[in-house]
């Protein structure tokens, strides 16, 4: 039997603002978890290459900003896989479509999969945070590892 991970994959555009806030609980991910816990993927985008490491994942988190106030509330949502669509593929993924896509190419997805989100309205040029994102970092990376140990 295959041994079976823990995968978080945070994403966004560190350039603008908020966006870069999966890619801030990644980094704080890569430096404090231990890897018998789990793997961690920094990306700025989704891309059907992560199908791979998906289908052999047991519990997959995805990790992003998202429009919305107030600003810094993070919100978590257990995912299913979205039908697969040819077009799911061919500019941008999304955490629903890359879990359809390990299904139908490795036959395969994880038992339990969630997107992990911050509200936020600040997507403007910067490489900063704002401070009520960069507040929610310690509570993103809390539960994150409620999930990875349950």
């Amino acid at each position: 039997m295959r041994h079976r991970q823990c995968l978080i994959i945070g994403y966004g555009n560190p350039l603008r603002g908020d966006d870069g806030f999966g890619l801030a609980v990644a980094e704080q991910l890569q430096e404090t978890l231990d890897p018998e816990s789990g793997f961690v993927i920094a990306c700025q985008q989704l891309v059907p290459e992560l199908a791979e490491p998906i289908s052999r994942a047991d519990v997959v988190i995805f990790v992003d900003a998202r429009v919305g106030e107030p600003a810094g509330l993070v919100e978590c949502e257990r995912l299913r896989p979205a039908p697969l669509s040819p077009t799911a593929t061919v500019h941008h993924a999304d955490p629903k479509g890359l879990l359809a896509l390990a299904r139908g190419l490795y036959g395969a997805t994880p038992n339990r999969a969630f997107l992990l989100t911050v509200r936020t309205l600040h997507f403007w040029y910067s490489e900063s945070l704002s401070p009520e994102v960069r507040k929610a970092i310690p509570e993103a990376v809390e539960r994150i590892q409620k999930i990875l140990h349950r």
